[in-house]
């Protein structure tokens, strides 16, 4: 009785390998079961027989690395997703093969820190997103990696500090935004640091007394406005 347990047995794994070694890559393929639902692994083309992406799928939920591909079949992105396929972190490449952007989506929203680069790698700048909404203070870089403007937003609108910089990181421009309008007092700064021009916004639109100076402080030019428009202008010799 052992003996014939043993030898069925034995036939079974015979019969199994035999099934396995017959069965291709292609046969596991873009599987979906009896609900129609994506599961294991799949390779997606085109009409044309290019491949789109390819990455696995739990119930037509997208679990673990994906790759996305240009025509050619070079990378375009790659997606890491977890907690059921609801987030991801994602990086999208030019097509040099150099890292483009950079960041989460959840629920396929952007979501939290992105970064974007140039075509030589060089980081442009980093945007902060919640639920897809542009939220915190945004930045971008010049090329050594210097911020050059900064800006915040609010609920997908400019709100909050709005500030330019130099090469060598002194102010260039300090103000703000309220409800993605120019708002409140306005200063443009020289590169040694003094007061270039000082004014005021009120919804975008030029209010009250604008002052214009020299690198020397003295006032050249002042304008007078009233609903954006210059109403008076006066003009001062800096020498006098």
């Amino acid at each position: 009785m052992r003996m014939g347990r043993m030898a069925l047995t034995l036939m079974l794994v015979i019969l199994y390998g035999i099934i396995l070694n017959g069965q291709t890559v292609e046969d596991t393929l873009n599987q979906v079961d009896l609900d129609g639902r994506k599961q294991g692994y799949w390779k997606k083309h085109d009409e044309s027989g290019m491949i789109l992406y390819e990455g696995s799928f739990e119930a037509d939920v997208p679990v673990g690395d994906f790759r996305y591909y240009y025509p050619d079949g070079k990378t375009k992105a790659t997606s890491t997703f977890h907690d059921n396929g609801r987030r991801s972190k994602t990086t999208t490449y030019h097509y040099s093969g150099k890292v483009m952007s950079e960041g989460f989506y959840v629920d396929k929203l952007k979501d939290s820190v992105w970064r974007y680069y140039d075509i030589n790698g060089i980081f442009l700048k980093e945007e902060f997103y919640r639920n897809n909404q542009r939220n915190g203070i945004w930045r971008s870089y010049y090329q050594d990696g210097q911020v050059a403007e900064e800006t915040g937003w609010k609920d997908d609108m400019k709100n909050g500090p709005w500030v330019q910089y130099y090469y060598d990181g002194t102010k260039k421009l300090e103000g703000s935004y309220l409800n993605d309008e120019k708002q409140g007092p306005i200063l443009h700064y020289f590169p040694s640091g003094r007061t270039r021009i000082t004014g005021e916004y009120d919804q975008s639109y030029r209010i009250g007394t604008w002052y214009y100076m020299n690198d020397s402080s003295k006032v050249i030019k002042i304008e007078h406005y009233e609903d954006g428009k210059v109403v008076k202008e006066e003009n001062f010799d800096p020498e006098e």
